[in-house]
């Protein structure tokens, strides 16, 4: 029976092996060579104590037991760090865990994520599986690993939408409002029913985005300490605002226009919606749609998609969140091969670009000409160019994808503002 799953599932028997390969190898590694030593191998800089992001959520807890309000003073934090999650994670608080029990909870986390990374794809072919272990142990996972950042179940609540997308719309729509509320870029997922009638899947949105507004009101206090609170990354990170973030000193001195800050963001967010805009014009008049024999395999890449164009959107993002890339390839491992010379060309594009992005702490390029004097902030910039390459590139692969519906409706609604304009 083993011998028959192998030969019949290739791609998958191969990611299996090498996702319990490369975990040899790393204790290995740890053991052997150094915790710390080991990280660095893929530029990840280890700071202790162990699985510092997730310990803020038992360090906040018993900072609640002993009367303090994490949210405002958190001492039983292990950098006395502000709680900045959304309100579900203070269900924690009442659970009685301490900051003791921080491993075997992150190793629960990582089974779910590795569970999860093994049952989403539908067909996995050797060259997916391949592109799958370059993604899933690039430096930018290990440094959701090393964190033990609460992504690591995000990921998972992900890939059981993604399997749900496949039988159960009602289903995939209710896990997608609950990773809404776990932590709310989840909510972009919904692409992943867009297999679904017209009519069904317009009910669908609708009520999860009103049930997540809702909610939003009714926990915005919450909502509001967490996206205040929690650092934005001027290095190991994308989105739209973190070319500004780092170099916004600069930008100010040699740009002619007098913005503030909240301007400026505007102004990069604007940029980044030109590009979605532009992709998906150009997307939508295609002749052919893009398809995929596999819808679980069109469903994770929507997923992984809309999550990276959706989280760039929003600002700054911690690189770790690069980890959820692993979506898309199953579904880019197909397109790779397409007749369509066209649609082929874009997706080999695409993929390098996705590794790239993966492997940006270690391949790095210095480009001389541009004015900035310190080669970390030239390097910094070619970084942020490759991560700003994929919003118009997954937008484009993503609206190309849609369901003839979805295109014949956006064909008619810029055809009718094309109309307006003449």
């Amino acid at each position: 029976m083993v011998s028959e799953f192998i030969r019949e599932n290739r791609g998958k028997s191969l990611l299996i092996a090498g996702i319990v390969l490369m975990w040899l190898v790393l204790w290995a590694l740890f053991a052997g060579y150094g915790y710390s030593e080991t990280w660095e191998l893929w530029g990840v800089g280890a700071h202790p104590p162990i699985f510092r992001d997730f310990q803020l959520i038992p360090g906040s807890a018993e900072s609640f037991r002993h009367g303090f309000e994490p949210t405002i003073e958190n001492p039983y934090d292990p950098g006395q760090r502000i709680f900045n999650y959304p309100a579900f994670w203070r269900l924690f608080f009442y659970t009685g865990i301490t900051t003791d029990d921080t491993v075997w909870i992150v190793v629960i986390m990582f089974v779910l994520y590795f569970a999860g990374v093994i049952l989403f794809p539908q067909k996995l072919t050797i060259p997916g599986a391949l592109l799958m272990l370059l993604v899933v142990f690039s430096p930018a996972s290990m440094l959701l690993y090393e964190r033990g950042n609460a992504d690591l179940f995000v990921f998972f609540i992900c890939a059981m939408i993604v399997l749900a997308s496949r039988y159960s719309a009602n289903l995939a729509a209710a896990l997608i409002v609950f990773g809404a509320i776990v932590k709310m870029f989840p909510l972009f997922g919904i692409t992943t029913v867009l297999k679904e009638s017209k009519q069904r899947f317009y009910r669908l949105a609708i009520v999860s985005i009103l049930f997540m507004l809702v909610y939003g009101v009714l926990t915005f206090r919450s909502q509001s300490a967490a996206w205040n609170t929690t650092m934005r990354g001027d290095g190991a990170s994308y989105g739209s605002f973190v070319l500004f973030t780092r170099l916004g000193d600069y930008l100010k001195e040699i740009s002619p226009l007098s913005l503030s800050d909240g301007q400026w963001q505007v102004l990069f967010e604007g940029l980044a919606l030109i590009l979605v805009l532009i992709a998906g014009i150009i997307a939508v008049r295609e002749a052919n749609p893009l398809e995929g024999l596999y819808a679980g395999n069109l469903a994770a890449f929507r997923m992984g998609a809309s999550v990276y164009v959706g989280t760039f959107l929003l600002g700054n993002n911690w690189d770790y969140r690069l980890a959820f890339l692993a979506f898309v390839i199953p579904q880019l491992s197909e397109w790779l091969f397409i007749r369509d010379k066209k649609f082929r060309w874009i997706t080999i594009g695409v993929v390098l670009v996705t590794l790239l992005t993966a492997w940006g702490f270690l391949v790095q390029f210095d480009l001389p000409f541009i004015p900035l004097k310190d080669p970390v902030n030239r390097i910094f910039v070619v970084d942020e160019f490759i991560n700003w390459l994929l919003v118009p590139g997954f937008t484009y692969l993503l609206v190309a994808s849609f369901p003839d519906w979805l295109r014949i409706d956006l064909k008619k609604w810029f055809g009718a503002n094309r109309n307006r304009s003449a």
